[in-house]
């Protein structure tokens, strides 16, 4: 379906892509705006004090407009039956929740639809005749014939017991355009449901297609003929169980014939296939840095963030910017009937305004949001953003703090991104003698997760600066990123469906998939979440040792971290702690620890402890740890996402401050 953008509660939005750019070359703005003599500036969004650039910014257009973009998708077969006397459509489908009338296939002017309660018309011409009534979650074929004359249209299920089958007789539209899932247009709302093999017969042609479990793709060549191709419109999910399905394989890689279904959603979003409004050049002596587009409007100011990387890196310690966290939450919904809202923010009611998901969300159907592209509005990615949950700053907004601190100090940092890493792999980190990461970074590629370690194996400095981070595994196809979550509390995928159609690999978190466990290289392990107060940390005998006098030199031995932006200390929000296994670093050292949280954190149940309950509540806590690993470098750890909000502001200091900057200063030596 067809929509405008509504800008009731943004006057401006849209994105900066490639959002990772580097010194001496470009990117480009896509921006829709209800005023359409907008100022526009770059501007920098990591200091105190906000620096106007006056790079080159190419505009494309005299004026901004309101941009449209589709929701839902859908499958547009070849147009062959402009001189064929004789067309049958066959395809097999399983339809899940629709709570309106929707097309399943069409014809020319013969639409088959069904309604919300199950029931199966055909529609022509403004007439309609019901054929029977079909179930969710079953797997039926459809089999429509028709001729200059009349058409046939026949239902069975899956194992060919028959459901119905009705001849009409309606004259054949010569220049009959065919859709599946849609009607063809932009006015309707797309079918939910799962798409299976499909084939088409125009008089004695025959072509046939098979889904690929992976994916996503947006065309796919007939087995007959590469040159006939169906279109795929608008990202829907891909290896998914396909009515050959057994239950007895479960990874695509073995059988994809079990998995050669796509599912469709009317509220799937490949990304807005907009044209750029701007061109910027970044010169090639700027600094590293994260820098926006502001669009200032009649109504208010927006800003579109981007990260500018160093062509020619000269500081020792680089800031790892967790974009895939930030493409994992963009857009993100909330619905306040499932979570309460603790505050608001504008983007999010941009979101409900405009329909728009992220991977933290559920469709229309309830199956989980499994993709999403870079090429989306981000209107919950700002440097003014508060997540309602917890009414504080978060994601970048948090991050930023971190990074207007080490400026205030003085105190060199590069930019790099995670999908920087994932693109370049090594290379991306080789020129750092330290890598700090933001405050939390969940989302990671297993290119990411290589690319880390052997930095680690090298020599190189880790500063996790988070919690609940490298914990879910996603994959990259372009702008296009997935994730599977398998068993969640946010949501579950189907049975059989763990694997990603990007890569085929298992998906879920990586402590299950093994070799990658957090324990095992960072030395501690998400365990506990709540929006309750955050609590500050206590030393522990471990960090008075001679060998770490170089990162508490000047730090006092009151409690660290009372006071902070997220939820009003150094460690809350979701917050990890050492667990006891065979996988934790022998010679790890836990430096401090915060304690005390309300009854409201609780340890994740998933997590299996030797001593039970008894065990469970003992990691009630968030640890600071650090270690020496085999590649010769150190590991420190906060275990926490509200540790960079703790840091000073402007004009002031306090323990938090004096530990990032001693950690600067030891990992950049």
């Amino acid at each position: 379906m067809k929509r405008e953008l509504n800008h009731s509660a943004m006057p401006a939005s849209g994105f900066v892509e490639p959002w990772s750019a580097t010194t001496g070359g470009q990117t480009q703005a896509f921006i829709s705006c209800r005023d359409p003599h907008a100022a526009i500036r770059i501007v920098s969004i990591d200091r105190d004090d906000q620096e106007v650039m006056g790079w080159d910014v190419a505009r494309h257009d005299s004026a901004f407009s309101v941009r449209s973009y589709e929701l839902g998708s859908w499958i547009a077969l070849p147009a062959l039956a402009a001189d064929a006397a004789r067309l049958v459509l066959d395809v097999e489908f399983l339809l899940t929740k629709n709570d309106e009338a929707k097309t399943i296939a069409a014809l020319g002017n013969l639409r088959l639809r069904i309604d919300e309660t199950g029931n199966l018309s055909a529609v022509a011409d403004g007439v309609s005749q019901v054929l029977g009534r079909l179930a969710n979650e079953r797997w039926y074929r459809l089999r429509l014939e028709r001729t200059r004359d009349r058409a046939v249209i026949e239902v069975t299920t899956a194992s060919g017991r028959a459901v119905t089958r009705v001849e009409l007789g309606m004259p054949l539209d010569g220049a009959a355009e065919i859709a599946i899932g849609s009607d063809g247009s932009a006015a309707c709302a797309t079918l939910n449901g799962r798409i299976g093999h499909i084939s088409l017969e125009a008089d004695d042609r025959r072509y046939s297609w098979r889904f690929p479990a992976r994916g996503p793709v947006e065309t796919l060549a007939s087995l007959e003929d590469e040159a006939v191709s169906i279109a795929i419109h608008n990202m829907p999910t891909f290896a998914v169980a396909s009515c050959r399905f057994t239950s007895e394989i479960h990874d695509p890689r073995l059988e994809p014939s079990h998995f050669d279904a796509i599912h469709l959603h009317d509220d799937d979003f490949g990304g807005f296939d907009w044209s750029a409004d701007l061109t910027i050049s970044i010169p090639q002596d700027a600094r590293s840095g994260v820098f926006a587009v502001e669009i200032t409007t009649m109504d208010g100011v927006e800003r579109l963030p981007f990260f500018v990387r160093s062509g020619q890196p000269g500081a020792a310690l680089a800031f790892l910017v967790p974009t895939s966290t930030y493409l994992a939450y963009a857009d993100e919904r909330l619905p306040p009937v499932r979570y309460p809202w603790h505050g608001t923010d504008r983007g999010h009611v941009f979101s409900i305004d405009n329909g728009f998901l992220c991977l933290y969300d559920v469709h229309s159907d309830v199956s989980g949001v499994s993709l999403t592209s870079a090429r989306r509005p981000r209107a919950t990615l700002r440097d003014d953003y508060h997540y309602p949950l917890s009414n504080s700053p978060h994601l970048l907004s948090v991050d930023l703090q971190l990074l207007k601190f080490y400026a205030r100090e003085g105190i060199a940092i590069d930019i790099v991104t995670d999908r920087d890493l994932h693109d370049d792999g090594l290379a991306a980190l080789t020129p750092f003698r330290g890598v700090l990461t933001g405050s939390h970074p969940e989302y990671w590629s297993a290119r990411m997760m290589a690319a880390l370690h052997a930095y680690l194996d090298g020599g190189g400095n880790l500063a996790y600066l988070g919690g609940n981070g490298f914990y879910w595994v996603v994959a990259y196809q372009g702008e296009t990123m997935e994730l599977r979550r398998v068993k969640s509390d946010i949501w579950s995928g189907r049975p059989g469906e763990a694997h990603m159609s990007i890569t085929g690999e298992p998906g879920g978190n990586w402590e299950d998939r093994g070799l990658h466990n957090p324990q095992a290289y960072l030395g501690v392990t998400y365990l506990i979440m709540s929006f309750g107060p955050s609590r500050p940390y206590r030393r522990l005998e471990g960090s008075r040792a001679a060998e770490f006098g170089w990162l508490f030199d000047g730090v006092s031995d009151e409690p660290i971290g009372q006071t902070g932006t997220v939820l009003g200390g150094a460690a809350g929000y979701e917050v990890d702690a050492i667990v006891r296994s065979e996988e934790t670093p022998k010679n790890l050292v836990r430096l401090a620890t915060a304690d005390d949280f309300d009854a409201s954190f609780q340890v994740r149940p998933e997590v299996w402890l030797q001593d039970g309950e008894v065990e469970r509540e003992t990691l009630r806590c968030a640890d600071m740890t650090i270690y020496r690993h085999a590649g010769g470098g150190q590991v420190f750890c906060t275990g926490s996402v509200a540790w960079i909000g703790a840091l000073p502001a402007r004009g002031e200091s306090n323990d938090v401050g004096t530990i990032m900057k001693n950690l600067a200063a030891g990992f950049g030596a």
